[in-house]
């Protein structure tokens, strides 16, 4: 069972939207991250109801996504706290929050939870990171790495 779950997420090949999965392939070569059996690291397209039981049996989850608003390259982390998991909830769209809230009403998980985002320049058809995205990353993985060793 992991104690830190890292959740890199959005569409790698929309521009910026990418930032979760390059912040993950990174992660993913460092031997602090990659040989430790108490870090887990998942890559997925959007947040979806099935996270709920991995994100239930973490200690800590840190999410990763491009932010839409900001001076792009911007990189903030902020706290969360689970939201109302609410009737419709079950709808193409899932956020942290809501994602949290299922981890608790279902399986009674209830993880720190931290959202790591770079505000994006461009989330047009592409493979490729904007340079502002790009110039950020290093800040990102040693934000992260921070959180992690954490739990150590």
């Amino acid at each position: 069972m992991p104690r830190c779950l890292i959740i890199g997420y959005g569409n790698p090949l929309r521009g910026d939207d990418r930032l979760g999965w390059r912040v993950n392939e990174l992660l993913a070569e460092l031997p602090e991250i990659a040989r430790n059996p108490s870090v887990e690291l998942i890559t997925c397209h959007q947040l979806t109801p099935e996270l709920a039981d991995p994100i239930s049996q973490a200690e800590l989850v840190i999410f990763i996504d491009a932010a839409s608003e900001g001076a792009p390259g911007t990189v903030k982390s902020e706290l969360l706290a689970a939201g109302k998991a609410q009737p419709d909830a079950l709808g193409h769209h899932f956020t942290p929050g809501r994602t949290l809230a299922y981890a608790r009403a279902i399986f009674g998980g209830n993880p720190r939870a931290v959202v790591v985002s770079v505000a994006a320049a461009s989330f047009e058809l592409g493979e490729r990171l904007s340079p502002e995205v790009e110039q950020a990353l290093p800040e990102v993985v040693a934000r992260v790495r921070e959180l992690a060793a954490k739990l150590q």
